[in-house]
């Protein structure tokens, strides 16, 4: 309080006394108010009291001075009783000159609220006109000012100052509220807001804005829907953007509200019951909702994250047990996720989830409509082509209009008859070169610079040999010998020379394929085949590589030993079709590979419990909070479809890839035998597969055993903008290395990461410690990698490089010709080879459903939110941490145009050349559609 007395002859005990009585009024007291106040009583209540004569009390008197009771003060709201301390004017010339000034300071916040179909403006809502009427009384948010410090005196939160705000007006997508609020000086700093929402559904609130105080406006950025207080009378708390802070830092008046917000995050103390639309509860739980075996026995699958089959943790959902299996978790088409998680009415991102939704649940059952045989193959390749000249009529769709509005690239309305044309575009690679699939040195280049990049490896060792089991599955020598390898580079170098000069190079998928293949040829209904397989290359002196050979191997069982075989190039007419058949194998391995394991696994899967962990145990205070979450936006809510008619039991994944039932399975195997946290850098997973070495002297400290390496060239390059972007970020907020250790929040939000979000993997040894910054950094910029670059390099070329089915075909249907082949499937094959490839390819109503589902997995939604291109409110409100992200979004341009120049060098030959598609996946920024280009922050598709 500040009084400034002008030779007052009335003692600040006398003002004091003359207020009390009129506030134990207001609030049902019955003491006697004087008669100097009571006259003002009603213009008072009014908000108007005026001001004559001098010697009056100027200014405005502080709340505290009002000497309210501590359970009234955080009750005074502006609409209620208009008692507030900016709004007392009394003339006091009747008490002589009196002239004590008690200040306090007029501030205003604007909430920006969004537009939702579900929300503020649901028409179709009985309580709709109640919340119209709450909007007209000014009764449609409560707003609470929280002080960043605890009351000196008492060691208590200070009361909070509230007022409810009134609709001010309408913008584009956004309504605007106004609140006014008079704090008293000693109020000190404001550090949150308390919200509570009066109406009767839920409210998606963008931010706050605080007005009129002398250091500028102050923002909160919320971005999160808050519920009705009839549903939940829990205020939400938001805290300032300026307030990031470690919580050994934390101010003393926020600190309960730190520890109770991560609390109602984590659940505590909430019955296990089945989460609820309104939750916000994070929590782990094992992948036991994929099957559905209360439906079908043959829909029932096995638990994933269990020591037969390890995996990593999901969003617990806490849906009832199955009646069939009491371990799997009963389905539904609402799969919960936390609340602030979901985006299906977030401003336009509707587009991106909608149109995944209305491709899964519309377009692909009217596909299966339209075809009797579900097993039809194509005739003819040009059969294929008829899909992007002609496409496929399809029976009339429910609201034709709304599918026609978010899937404009595949829907072409014909207006003189009922159906819809399912139309698909072009991919690019086919639009180039519409024979480029059939080559081999385009088969060879699309392992380092097309969808998967990830599988290359190194050849070390010779002879290649399996490390599984002999007595299961047969002898573990590779049938690729010398000899074979002789033949084929012969003139160049050995062998041995070839292998000590790093110029061999594999895809193996013999040892993670091989124990399914009699699995997946036993299933029921599915016509499809499997094979262990190795594909070796060699890197030519023009840096191109060039196709060794391709073994396709079957173990031995149902009474057959062993089958295998090796395939090359050749020069006669029976080894050429051959050759091209095991080329199939070796794309369908390499496909289910790359959605199963490059794709699903290690982006989207293994994300979820980082997310899980951040917001359970880091508060929104906490920077490395705010550095993970606009990188973690959306992912549950794709996760959450993913399991519903995706990688569930009948998916499109199980009925259209290899592995068929077991295709989530296998991924399963792959985790347990491949993925380790510390091998997710790309620095790391290069050095893993030797198609790198550390080298001091060599850009990025690696040098690449392939130096025109599209996917590790531009990787690399973004990999380093986004460490040194951690690395100011992590150093600014921990100057001093025992602040890493002696982060309660930090520690157990890797901990919790290792131990419950990796469970099965808690005890390996190779988990990085955190005690020091730089291990912070590696571990965040890994993190980031693995959800931006990472991701985009292995999803938004979906469609150009799979959407021609026979360019990487996602199943092989039938086995080799030359494996135990009748006398009448030899002669057949040699009469009509052409037949045999087509056979072998997905089928008709296979090829339509996988070419619709990577359309939309390979588009960019119009606000799609790219890489360092829009800071968070809690960067912005950081000089120095604006400053470094201004440095990154800077870098992250210049990468545009370093890749523009490389994909221009005719001397890189893996990304420039006759018919060949310059590789774009890691260029930042995309315009909306299927570009093959564009690095989102997120995993949000």
């Amino acid at each position: 309080m500040i009084v400034s007395a002008n030779q007052s002859q009335v003692h600040n005990s006398q003002v004091t006394n003359m207020l009390k009585p009129p506030v134990n009024l207001l609030y049902g007291h019955q003491n006697p108010a004087p008669p100097l106040l009571t006259r003002y009583k009603k213009k008072f209540l009014a908000g108007d009291v005026g001001v004559d004569g001098s010697g009056s009390l100027s200014s405005f008197v502080s709340l505290n001075t009002l000497a309210l009771p501590a359970k009234h003060q955080s009750f005074r709201s502006r609409r209620h009783t208009r008692y507030s301390a900016g709004q007392i004017r009394a003339d006091a010339g009747k008490a002589d000159t009196v002239s004590s000034v008690i200040k306090t300071i007029s501030l205003k916040a604007v909430i920006t609220v969004q537009l939702t179909m579900g929300g503020v403006i649901s028409n179709l809502s009985f309580t709709r006109a109640f919340d119209d009427i709450g909007d007209l009384l000014g009764k449609s948010l409560l707003l609470e000012l929280v002080a960043a410090e605890a009351d000196p005196k008492t060691g208590l939160q200070k009361a909070t100052i509230q007022d409810y705000a009134h609709r001010t007006g309408q913008k584009a997508d956004d309504l605007t509220y106004l609140a006014e609020f008079e704090v008293p000086e000693d109020f000190g700093s404001i550090g949150a807001i308390l919200i509570e929402n009066e109406h009767h559904k839920e409210m998606f609130v963008e931010s706050v804005v605080i007005e009129g105080l002398p250091i500028g406006p102050l923002t909160v950025s919320c971005n999160s829907w808050v519920h009705s207080k009839f549903d939940n009378p829990h205020k939400r708390v938001f805290f300032l953007d300026k307030v990031q802070c470690l919580p050994s830092q934390t101010p003393s008046g926020l600190k309960h509200l730190r520890e109770q917000e991560l609390a109602i995050l984590r659940g505590d103390g909430v019955a296990d019951k089945p989460r609820e639309k309104k939750d916000r509860i994070y929590d782990y739980d094992v992948y036991n909702d994929l099957g559905d075996p209360d439906k079908d026995p043959e829909l029932a699958r096995p638990v994933l994250g269990t020591k037969d089959f390890p995996y990593p943790r999901r969003c617990k959902t806490g849906r009832p047990r199955t009646k069939s299996d009491p371990l799997s978790e009963s389905r539904s088409s609402d799969v919960y996720v936390p609340r602030d998680e979901a985006f299906s009415e977030v401003k336009n991102m509707t587009f991106q989830v909608k149109t995944v939704y209305s491709v899964l649940h519309a377009v692909l059952p009217s596909i299966e409509t339209t075809m009797i045989d579900k097993d039809l193959g194509f005739p003819y390749f040009t059969a294929i082509d008829s899909l992007f000249n002609e496409g496929i009529n399809l029976p009339p769709l429910d609201n034709t209009g709304f599918l026609g509005n978010v899937l404009p690239r595949m829907l072409k309305a014909i207006e003189d008859v009922q159906n819809n044309i399912l139309l698909f575009e072009t991919p690019a690679m086919i639009e180039r070169d519409k024979f480029g699939w059939f080559r081999d040195e385009e088969f060879c280049r699309q392992t380092i610079a097309g969808l998967n990049p990830l599988s290359i490896r190194c050849v070390t060792e010779w002879p290649l040999k399996s490390k599984l089991d002999p007595e299961v599955y047969g002898p573990p020598e590779s049938a690729i010998t010398e000899d074979v390898i002789m033949r084929e580079i012969r003139g160049f170098c050995s062998l041995k020379e070839a292998i000590e000069n790093k110029k061999l190079f594999v895809l193996d998928y013999h040892d993670i394929f091989l124990p399914y293949v009699h699995k997946v040829r036993d299933q029921k209904g599915f016509r499809t085949t499997l094979y262990g397989s190795r594909t070796l290359m060699f890197l030519m002196p023009t840096g191109t590589l060039r196709p060794l050979a391709i073994e396709l191997v079957r173990p031995p069982g149902n009474g057959k030993p062993q089958w295998k075989q090796v395939f090359t190039p050749c020069w006669d007419a029976t080894g050429a079709w051959l050759w091209k058949l095991a080329k199939v194998h070796a794309l369908a391995h390499d496909s289910g590979y790359h959605q199963l394991v490059s794709h699903w696994l290690r982006t989207h899967c293994c994300t979820e419990p980082y997310i899980i962990a951040t917001n359970r145990q880091l508060s929104k205070m906490h920077p490395i909070h705010s550095l993970l979450h606009p990188h973690f936006r959306y992912t549950m809510e794709i996760n959450a479809l993913a399991r519903e008619a995706l990688i569930n039991s009948g998916g499109i994944i199980e009925s259209c890839f290899s592995p068929g039932k077991y295709s989530i399975e296998m991924s399963s195997i792959a985790y347990g035998l491949q993925w380790r946290f510390d091998q997710e850098a790309l620095p790391a997973d290069l050095i893993a597969r030797g198609m790198a070495v550390e080298d001091p002297d060599s850009p990025h400290g690696l040098k690449l055993t392939i130096e025109d390496y599209p996917y590790a060239n531009d990787g690399l390059v973004l990999w380093d903008i986004i460490k040194d972007w951690v690395t100011n970020y992590v150093t600014h907020y921990y100057p001093e290395e025992t602040l890493i250790e002696s982060d309660p929040e930090l520690q157990s939000w890797w901990n919790e990461i290792r131990t419950l979000g990796h469970a099965d993997k808690k005890d390996e040894p190779w988990w990085p410690v955190l005690k020091t910054p730089n291990n912070l950094i590696d571990i965040l910029t890994t993190i980031i990698w693995v959800v931006s670059g990472h991701h985009a390099a292995v999803n938004f070329g979906q469609y150009d490089f799979a959407g021609y089915i026979p360019n990487r075909a996602t199943i092989a249907r039938v086995k080799m010709p030359c494996e135990d082949p009748t006398d009448e499937e030899w002669e057949a094959f040699k009469k009509r080879p052409e037949d045999e490839l087509l056979s072998a390819f997905p089928s008709q109503i296979q090829a339509s459903q996988v070419m619709a589902v990577l359309d939309v997995l390979s588009n960019h939604s119009p606000d799609e939110e790219y890489i360092g291109e829009c800071m968070e409110g809690a960067f912005e409100a950081n000089p120095v941490i604006k400053a470094a992200y201004v440095v990154f979004a800077g870098k992250l341009k210049e990468l545009e145009g370093i890749i523009d120049g490389r994909n221009a060098d005719e001397r890189r030959k893996n990304r420039n050349g006759v018919g060949v598609v310059p590789y774009n996946l890691l260029k930042p920024y995309s315009e909306p559609g299927v570009t093959s280009m564009g690095v989102p922050n997120s995993i949000s598709i």
